[in-house]
């Protein structure tokens, strides 16, 4: 389905606009803080009930009103109509309503309509903590796989009983024995989330490899590798910051990372349940839950181009060659090879800016691309800002990924050109003020 049009009511730094959507490739142009990205980030909230930049909900509403209202009407080539609808409050719920039915769940809502959202906060896929490819995993699962999404939710709600249960315990409140109703329940459903995570990552690493390869031209290579606390070389010693969030630790140290190999469910099971009991003493300690997959993340990192070693130091040990011997090695056309040494670098500590958005982007393409082939539906695609600290060779090839794009896409840019000169007749909008003030064909 398409959006057709969107209603905004103090969203932002939008008091009252209604803007229609008449073509599949929809252009947004204007200067900066006019309402280019706040628009984008309406269209994202309505497909997923969040924000990709807020961190509190009031940062949503408009200054002095009491809270905001988003609308947007869906439609197909078979005139099929949906309408979704977003009201928040001061100090009040999200409601959610689709086709006029209040969604008393989140987990009803994600799913119905999907979404694919490139902007400049994506950096932190790379530059961010675990917490944030974390949370880039369990999006894009959740959009395609609603059990998944319920295991998320039951895992959560069992993560921070046992973690206060550690607390009490701690304060002789409780007994340890009672760990052990927990701990099941903390297996069952992290042994479903694992499993599944396992499975569309590797999908995922697929599409992403591909996109990277294809945006640097084939200089780079980017190598992605889930890691599992599970398998940690060290639990004592990691995170020894005692914390209430479990999205809040320090990350990994890389010698202390275990790469966790595809096993079946029952393998990981067992091997979640005996990690838990020999992790409870240091749980007992800092009174939370230290391994499990809310402590997850995935490796990045680039294979650059490769380095050759150095033959000096080896040809000062050997014997001069004679004539003859040069003459033979000439005849024969025999060329030394030196050996060749390929080697990884994590991009958060030695990627560029430029290599890290492009691992960004490469990621995001490649979530479009998993979601299709999930659903068979292309999801909304929203780029904000997306050609900025991309050279010439990688902005050329985006702009032609786009050009070929079944999806909806929505791009902001601070102006047309070069992007509308790649697009096929995009629908051009010009936001001013929070008002589209001069579309045009």
């Amino acid at each position: 389905m398409l959006l057709n049009n969107i209603v905004l009511r103090n969203f932002r730094n939008y008091i009252d606009c209604e803007i229609s959507f008449s073509k599949p490739v929809n252009l947004i142009i204007g200067g900066n803080a006019q309402g280019k990205t706040s628009l984008l980030e309406a269209i994202y909230f309505l497909c997923t009930a969040e924000s990709h930049r807020a961190t509190r909900d009031g940062e949503l509403i408009r200054h002095n009103e009491a809270g905001f209202y988003l609308r947007g009407t869906l439609g197909n080539s078979r005139n099929d109509v949906m309408s979704l609808e977003v009201t928040k409050r001061t100090r009040g719920q999200f409601r959610l309503k689709k086709n006029g039915v209040l969604q008393t769940k989140r987990s009803e809502w994600i799913g119905q309509f999907n979404a694919v959202l490139f902007s400049p906060e994506s950096l932190v896929l790379v530059k961010g903590g675990p917490a944030e490819r974390r949370r880039f995993l369990d999006l894009l699962i959740s959009q395609i796989d609603s059990i998944y999404l319920k295991n998320l939710q039951e895992y959560k709600l069992v993560l921070r009983q046992r973690n206060e249960l550690l607390k009490q315990i701690r304060t002789t409140l409780a007994d340890a024995v009672q760990l052990d109703v927990w701990d099941k329940l903390l297996v069952a459903h992290g042994t479903a989330i694992i499993i599944k995570r396992l499975e569309i990552f590797h999908e995922l690493k697929v599409y992403a490899m591909q996109n990277h390869q294809k945006l640097t031209g084939g200089k780079e290579s980017l190598a992605l590798t889930y890691c599992s606390a599970l398998v940690q070389n060290n639990t004592s010693t990691h995170n020894t910051h005692n914390t209430e969030d479990e999205d809040t630790e320090n990350p990994i140290d890389e010698s202390e990372i275990g790469f966790l190999e595809t096993k079946t469910e029952a393998e990981i099971a067992v091997q979640f349940d005996a990690t838990l009991n020999a992790s409870r003493g240091a749980d007992l300690q800092r009174g939370t839950t230290l391994v499990g997959p809310h402590r997850d993340d995935f490796l990045i990192e680039l294979e650059n181009a490769p380095r050759t070693s150095n033959f000096d130091s080896e040809s000062e040990n050997r014997p001069e060659a004679t004539d003859a011997e040069k003459g033979e090695k000439e005849e024969a056309n025999y060329v030394v090879k030196p050996e060749i040494e390929t080697f990884r670098e994590g991009a958060r500590a030695y990627g560029s800016q430029g290599q890290q958005r492009t691992i960004a982007l490469a990621l995001k393409l490649a979530e479009l691309e998993l979601i299709r082939a999930v659903t068979g539906q292309d999801p909304i695609v929203l780029l904000d800002d997306v050609t900025s600290e991309l050279d010439y060779k990688r902005t050329e090839y985006l702009l032609n990924v786009l050009q070929n794009l079944s999806a909806q896409t929505f791009i902001t840019a601070t102006h047309a050109d070069p992007l509308v000169q790649h697009l096929k007749q995009p629908n051009v909008l010009t936001v001013e003020d929070a008002q589209v003030i001069a579309p045009t064909a």
